[in-house]
């Protein structure tokens, strides 16, 4: 059944003029004469019956269909260039994960021959931010997120699991005997903190919820100065300028290696995690299936959203 569907072109011009709120900047945008985008935006406006821009010259501002049929075709337009850019991948030989700094440095990156092995070749490539919504705006293959496992539209495989503990190096427990007894929360000290803090609000553990968890007060009162940088935090911890929170999975080699050690008793808050992230529906190349089965491992809990 042929899709009743306008013009592209009009479609195309009445996007670019919404965007810009200007007939001219439309034009420049897409290098065509401004006498086009104006007949075109016309003719979507003869196409839906209605008006779409209150004008003034050539500065145009949305009516409230116009609003409304902005956000469709944005979204539309959206997935259309995301959809493409996947393509232009495929054909480059090249796969995108989307990922944290702390987890793109301390998880992905020490194993990234053999990411290249599993995925048969490919470059790999990472988009890292501390915004999830980064990783919608750009065309990722697979992004790794901290959650319930609850993302609609994706799939989405477990990890590891939150598992939590008070992390320090082995020279700042020999100067604070107090780190070594079997629940040192209570003894904590203000100055000693050092925080990764949850500034997106995606669940991460902090200071205050962690003094919550384990019914203590709170020796700050109130909201710690972060620092955004996860690795940067590990590093200070290890330098000894106070103590942090780790998570199994990312501070690993640091504890293994005996730079920075775990103290008192592992908070595991069932249901979170890191969980990676694809479309959901089985629409993933061969290549970026492979990939996602290799760094999942053996890890269950594969959840799909609706």
């Amino acid at each position: 059944m042929r899709r009743r569907l306008p013009p592209l072109n009009a479609l195309l011009a009445f996007e670019a003029a919404a965007r810009h709120e200007n007939l001219t900047r439309a034009a420049r945008d897409l290098d065509v004469a401004q006498p086009a985008i104006t007949r075109h935006v016309a003719n979507l406006e003869d196409w839906v019956g209605s008006d779409l821009f209150h004008r003034s010259g050539n500065a145009v501002a949305l009516t409230p269909l116009g609003h409304e049929l902005t956000r469709d075709i944005a979204v539309a337009f959206d997935r259309l260039e995301l959809a493409f850019a996947r393509i232009a991948r495929t054909r480059q030989n090249e796969l995108l994960i989307g990922a944290s700094f702390g987890i793109t440095h301390l998880w992905l990156m020490p194993q990234i021959t053999a990411l290249r092995d599993a995925a048969g070749g490919a470059a790999i490539n990472f988009v890292t931010s501390e915004r999830y919504a980064d990783f919608e705006r750009e065309p990722v293959d697979l992004s790794i997120r901290f959650g319930t496992g609850d993302w609609p539209g994706k799939r989405a495989d477990l990890l590891f699991t939150e598992k939590t503990s008070i992390i320090a190096s082995p020279e700042f427990v020999t100067r604070h005997p107090e780190l070594s007894q079997p629940d040192p929360t209570p003894h904590l000290r203000a100055e000693w903190l050092l925080e990764h803090g949850d500034p997106h609000g995606y669940g991460w553990m902090t200071w205050q919820r962690w003094f919550a968890h384990h019914g203590v007060p709170d020796p700050v009162g109130g909201d710690l100065p972060g620092v955004a940088n996860y690795p940067t935090l590990l590093d200070m911890v290890r330098c000894g300028e106070g103590i942090a929170l780790g998570y199994e999975g990312l501070d690993d080699a640091l504890v293994e290696g005996g730079q920075i050690m775990r103290v008192g008793r592992t908070v595991h808050r069932p249901g979170l995690g890191y969980y990676l992230l694809s479309d959901a529906g089985g629409g993933v190349s061969p290549r970026v299936d492979e990939l996602r089965g290799f760094l999942t491992g053996s890890a269950g809990g594969v959840r799909e959203g609706g």
